[in-house]
């Protein structure tokens, strides 16, 4: 005879946060696409080497912002296939969400660093605090006791 386990609290929030950040990581493609030349425009200007060469080998010399924000999303489909089995207590899927939300933090420091819009930096900042949310809430005694099942 199985037994239900209720889903803790802090694992139903870290699940929240994981549709959250996915949620931002769409707008932040989309708004990658639609800025890409202001993202350029932005690289160009905080890179002196590349500032002092014509534009046209410039903005060669500039990251594809189209390709990384389909990678991203393509990143983010299994971080939603995990964030729909974080419920089930899968195990692998607490493992994922922890790995993709460090990785997320990660390039949430990348992209503070790099330049980029105002819009965006707002976006990478709160993807930074809900990923580091997923981390604590996926890694709380409560959580543990319902993935050790």
């Amino acid at each position: 005879m199985s037994t239900i386990t209720p889903v803790p609290q802090s694992v139903r929030n870290a699940t929240l946060a994981v549709w959250a950040v996915l949620a931002l990581l769409v707008l932040r493609a989309i708004l990658t696409v639609v800025f890409s030349d202001e993202l350029v425009d932005a690289y160009v200007d905080g890179n002196e080497t590349l500032k002092s060469l014509p534009r046209e080998f410039a903005v060669d010399g500039a990251p594809r912002y189209t390709a990384v924000a389909i990678g991203v999303l393509v990143i983010g489909a299994v971080f939603a296939f995990a964030a729909a089995n974080l419920g089930k207590a899968a195990r692998w899927a607490r493992v994922v969400a922890i790995v993709f939300a460090s990785l997320s933090l990660l390039g949430v420091v990348v992209s503070v660093i790099a330049p980029t819009i105002p819009v965006l930096l707002v976006i990478n900042v709160v993807v930074g605090l809900l990923s580091a949310a997923v981390i604590v809430l996926l890694c709380t005694g409560d959580a543990n006791r319902f993935f050790a099942k």
